[in-house]
C-alpha cells in the first residue's frame, strides 16, 4: 500500500486519484439511480422486513412478559388472599379449641365440686348420723345408769310414780343439751 501512494504522489499527486470526469459521474449516478429499485428489493428490502420483523418479534415478546407479569401479579395477590384466608381460619380454629378447652376445664371443675360438695354433705350427714345416734346411745346410758343409781340409792323411799316421773325429766334436760 505505501508503494502505491509513493507512486502515485510522484506521478501527480492524490489529486489525479480522485479525478473522475463528468460523463463517468453522470453513468455512475445513471446506474445507481436504476440498479436502486433492485438494491432496495434485493437488498434493502429484506434488511427492513428483518428489522420490522425483529420489531414485531420485540413487541409480542414485550406483551407476552407483560401478560405473563400481570397473571403473575394476579397469581401474587390469589396467594396472598388464600393465605390470609388460611391464617385467619387458622386463628378461627385455635381460638374454639381454646373456647371448648376452657369450657371443658370448668365443666370438669364443676363436676369436681359437685362431687367435693356432695361427698362432704354425705360425711356431714354420716357424723350427723352418727353424732345423733352416739348421743342418743348417750342418753339411754345416761337414763339407764341414773335410774340404775337412784334405783339403787333410794329404791324404797320414792313409789314408783315419783321415779318415773324423775327418769322422764332428766330425759328432757337430756335431749335440751
Amino acid at each position: 500500500m505505501n508503494i502505491l501512494l509513493t507512486t502515485m504522489v510522484s506521478e501527480g499527486g492524490l489529486s489525479a486519484m480522485f479525478d473522475v470526469g463528468q460523463s463517468s459521474f453522470i453513468w455512475t449516478i445513471a446506474i445507481f439511480l436504476i440498479s436502486l429499485p433492485f438494491m432496495w428489493k434485493v437488498v434493502f428490502g429484506p434488511i427492513a422486513k428483518a428489522l420490522e420483523d425483529r420489531e414485531e418479534a420485540t413487541r409480542q415478546a414485550a406483551q407476552v412478559a407483560e401478560a405473563a407479569r400481570e397473571e403473575t401479579e394476579t397469581l401474587r395477590t390469589e396467594i396472598e388472599a388464600d393465605l390470609a384466608e388460611a391464617r385467619r381460619e387458622a386463628r378461627d380454629r385455635v381460638r374454639e379449641a381454646e373456647s371448648r378447652a376452657e369450657a371443658k376445664e370448668k365443666e370438669i371443675l364443676a363436676k369436681a365440686r359437685d362431687e367435693a360438695e356432695r361427698e362432704r354433705q354425705r360425711s356431714r350427714e354420716e357424723i350427723e348420723s352418727a353424732k345423733a345416734s352416739a348421743l342418743e346411745e348417750l342418753r339411754a346410758t345416761a337414763v339407764e345408769l341414773g335410774v340404775g343409781i337412784a334405783e339403787k340409792a333410794i329404791s324404797r323411799e320414792f313409789r314408783s310414780e315419783d321415779q318415773q316421773r324423775l327418769v322422764s325429766e332428766l330425759q328432757r334436760d337430756l335431749s335440751k343439751n
